[in-house]
């Protein structure tokens, strides 16, 4: 199999760096992983040159696939990019990850919450100010950016109900079936993502909850594929918060966590042993880090 991986902090535009490491970090973990199953092609910006990958354009993105006859995609929801890009390369190889169809419900908060309020728990959200005490954040954005509380909903946001809880993510492999590959739980500031602890420090009982929920959000959306996170805040029950049809942070600490890279998972090329070492992905200003961009560093440790 000839693939062509592409991932758009590293290869296509230049992003925040906070935003950029996570990006940088996915890459290495997939470009890593996948090699070990197939012929890899991919490219970088400049600046990841010294990866000794070729530098290359994201307008150079067809001839790429044109030599592949599969692809996968990592890109952010802001703008439809993830979207725009993925019916792109559809024409041209098979799509390891999430159709375009699926794509672009998840990309849009409103469309997904239509999708899914009344088949599982989701917050009371709207597109005007609601009684519950709430937050805004825009329809089609990735991070937690945007997100905060108001009590004016401006035209592109949407009003949704503020959840106390524990914030997590259920990393799925879906395909004939659904698989759990991983609870996760989010570290976040301000709403904004700062890393992870995987697995999550919760109980069994509690996990299989916020699984089922995740997993019955996935069975709503069409087309989803390969590699899936489900964020879910967990109160008196998990609340299923949004979809990203596309690999997650928490995924570069599998191998360490697991003994599985997520590229074997996606594949369907492993064995599970059952046993896990807990890890925290952070970011930061650290002399030992798995992926630095600019002053920003981010290590996977035991936690």
């Amino acid at each position: 199999m000839k693939l062509f991986l592409f991932e758009f902090a590293t290869c296509g535009g230049e992003v925040e760096d906070s935003v950029a490491v996570e990006g940088l970090s996915m890459f290495k973990t997939l470009y890593s992983g996948f090699r070990k199953h197939c012929e890899v092609y991919s490219f970088v910006r400049d600046e990841f040159g010294y990866l000794g990958l070729p530098v290359g354009r994201m307008e150079e993105i067809d001839s790429w696939l044109e030599k592949c006859d599969s692809f996968l995609i990592v890109a952010p929801e802001d703008g439809f990019l993830l979207l725009n890009l993925t019916r792109r390369a559809e024409k041209y190889a098979e799509n390891l990850g999430s159709s375009s169809r699926a794509i672009e419900i998840t990309s849009d908060k409103w469309r997904l919450y239509k999708k899914l309020k009344g088949k599982v728990a989701v917050p009371k959200t709207s597109k005007k100010p609601i009684s519950e005490k709430f937050i805004v954040k825009p329809r089609v954005s990735c991070a937690g950016e945007g997100i905060g509380f108001s009590e004016e909903v401006k035209d592109g946001f949407i009003a949704q109900e503020f959840i106390p809880g524990i914030p997590l993510s259920v990393s799925l492999i879906v395909g004939d079936e659904i698989d759990v590959a991983s609870v996760n739980e989010q570290i976040l500031e301000n709403f904004r993502y700062k890393g992870a602890v995987v697995p999550a420090r919760i109980d069994h009982r509690t996990a299989l909850e916020v699984c089922n929920e995740a997993i019955g959000a996935a069975e709503v959306i069409s087309g989803l594929h390969g590699y899936v996170g489900v964020d879910l805040v967990y109160s008196d029950q998990p609340y299923v918060i949004e979809i990203n049809a596309r690999i997650t942070t928490p995924a570069i600490a599998f191998e360490r966590a697991y003994g599985v890279n997520v590229a074997d998972m996606i594949l369907d090329e492993f064995e599970f042993s059952g046993e896990f070492r807990r890890q925290k992905i952070e970011k930061g200003n650290f002399e030992d880090f798995f992926a630095k961009v600019g002053s920003v560093a981010l290590r996977i440790c035991d936690f």
